[in-house]
């Protein structure tokens, strides 16, 4: 027959109860926290003081990688040459480039893929108080490039005023060098015009600065279209097809941030120190720019967009900047078909 308890085994009881509450409230921490742990990491090199630091920030800060199912871990480099190497040399997971330089190295035997992350291409700034209106006002001017002789803007500015008869090439005094030493030139009054990145456009339009052109308007004029995405979130092929589902949280969580970010303009208040923008102008323009360069899925027509556009580059730039290929390999565009046919093979 059953024991009775007395006083004694109650208290006994009791404590034993506590005892196994406090225990239970100490280890629950450590169980989450191996919980989190077991999550996959997806390693992001980034550009120290780039805009990409604004999304992974912000995706970190809201959750939206553990809500995907990743835990993100960004690397910051210092140029980048560096998130390139990290990339092909399997130190990093994903960088961002553009799509010419995927194609380039599928090109050359490495082949990466290319999910959207900015339609942003450039834009061409002006001196304050420049008297320039049109293309035709730049001939004989001094003109700033970042980027190189083969950047994608550049390349598509020359076309363009090819066409009307402009050779910038030609009686220009061209300067290329990094888009901040640019800046600075353009606004010590020792640049005529820069053409740069959509933010330090941004920048020098907060400071009072004048657009002439984007360079998305001018692919358009070239009849090429506008809208496709530039940049994108880079990765090797190989790790897509071994992670297809990882891939497709990526791009999720990737969306939701910056669909975040054009939701809920307060959110900008904490990036403020990554931006580095003092001034209440630069802040505002800073944001614009990154909210317009939100893209869409890569749809059929951008992808025509692509190969057209791609053609043109080509025959500007030649095979220093699209290496030997005649034409646009699609496969550098991932496509969340590719992840559903891995998952189902």
């Amino acid at each position: 027959m059953p024991q009775s308890t007395g006083p004694f085994q109650h208290r006994l009881l009791r404590l034993s109860g506590v005892l196994l509450a406090a225990l239970l409230m100490l280890i629950t921490p450590n169980l989450q926290a191996d919980q989190q742990g077991a999550l996959p990491s997806i390693r992001v090199a980034a550009l120290k003081f780039g805009t990409l630091n604004w999304e992974l920030d912000t995706m970190i800060h809201q959750e939206f990688d553990r809500n995907n199912g990743f835990h993100l871990n960004p690397l910051n480099l210092a140029t980048v040459t560096a998130t390139r190497t990290a990339l092909l040399s399997g130190n990093s997971d994903v960088i961002v480039a553009d799509w010419l330089w995927v194609s380039r190295q599928r090109d050359r035997g490495l082949p990466l893929q290319f999910i959207p992350y900015s339609t942003s291409i450039g834009k061409l700034m002006l001196a304050k108080n420049s008297p320039i209106q049109e293309l035709e006002d730049l001939r004989g001017k001094r003109i700033g490039i970042a980027g190189g002789p083969v950047d994608k803007g550049w390349l598509l500015l020359q076309a363009w005023a090819l066409q009307q008869g402009i050779d910038l090439k030609q009686n220009n005094e061209l300067q290329f060098a990094a888009p901040p030493l640019l800046n600075a030139t353009l606004q010590q009054g020792e640049l005529d015009a820069v053409l740069t990145f959509w933010h330090y456009a941004a920048r020098l339009k907060g400071q009072g600065h004048r657009q002439l052109l984007d360079m998305g308007q001018v692919s358009a004029e070239l009849g090429l279209g506008d809208g496709v995405p530039m940049l994108g979130l880079v990765f090797r092929q190989d790790w897509a097809e071994e992670n297809p589902a990882l891939v497709q949280s990526l791009a999720k969580a990737s969306r939701q941030t910056k669909h975040f970010l054009r939701d809920n303009p307060t959110a900008w208040n904490r990036l403020r120190p990554l931006m580095r923008a003092k001034q209440e102008s630069v802040f505002t323009h800073l944001k614009t720019g990154f909210i317009a360069g939100i893209p869409t899925p890569v749809s059929d027509a951008q992808y025509q967009i692509a190969e057209r556009m791609f053609k043109q580059l080509a025959k500007t730039g030649g095979p220093q900047l699209v290496g030997a290929s005649s034409q646009l390999d699609r496969n550098s565009f991932w496509r969340p078909s590719d992840a559903l046919r891995q998952q189902t093979d």
